[in-house]
């Protein structure tokens, strides 16, 4: 386990930062915020890495140091969005996607949600829309409308970049060093 280094948790708390600040630009950016247990919300987490000196020891910030974010892949389509007459979204990702959110329908005259789940048969003879006629149509809806992206990714890497320009100015640890061999070579 490496030893903790001031630069390490430096790196850390700004790591954190960009991952709490991309959470909460996708929860805020777009029509629908994200659900509770969504798996962007689970799974995004931090790592530092730093590099080993010649001497073994870890060393400050270098070249080996290294800050990763860890996302689910769906971040990046849900920053970017999707433009409308592309690629179709595969018949089957909707069904699943259905299936996974319980999606009803409203009733047309109404207005209201229907009191039973998207199924494939009705059971009572009435009409129903199965699941992939639903999918069919959310489908083409997606490819003649496409999908906003919600542009999140890029102002938290911006809030990054600021916290480490902040944090660990390059300048200013040059002069520690600068100041710290100085008094080293004067003793």
């Amino acid at each position: 386990m490496p030893t903790p280094s001031p630069i390490r948790d430096i790196l850390l708390a700004i790591g954190e930062a960009i991952r709490a600040e991309l959470l909460r630009l996708a929860d805020a950016n777009g029509k629908y915020p994200l659900r509770s247990n969504s798996k962007l919300k689970q799974t995004a987490r931090v790592e530092v890495t730093q590099g080993r000196g010649t001497s073994g020891r870890f060393e400050g910030y270098t070249a080996n140091s290294a800050l990763q974010l860890y996302a689910e892949e769906y971040a990046v389509y849900l920053d970017a969005g999707r433009k409308p007459f592309t690629k179709k979204v595969p018949i089957a990702a909707l069904v699943q996607f259905i299936k996974n959110r319980n999606l009803r329908l409203r009733d047309r005259q109404t207005g209201r949600f229907s009191r039973k789940r998207v199924t494939l048969k009705g059971k009572d003879g009435a009409p129903n829309v199965s699941v992939n006629q639903l999918a069919f149509m959310i489908q083409n809806a997606i490819y003649k409308n496409g999908i906003r992206g919600r542009h999140f990714i890029q102002p938290a890497f911006d809030l990054g970049q600021n916290l480490v320009e902040i944090y660990l100015d390059n300048q200013l640890l040059d002069s520690i060093s600068y100041q710290l061999d100085r008094q080293l070579l004067t003793v």
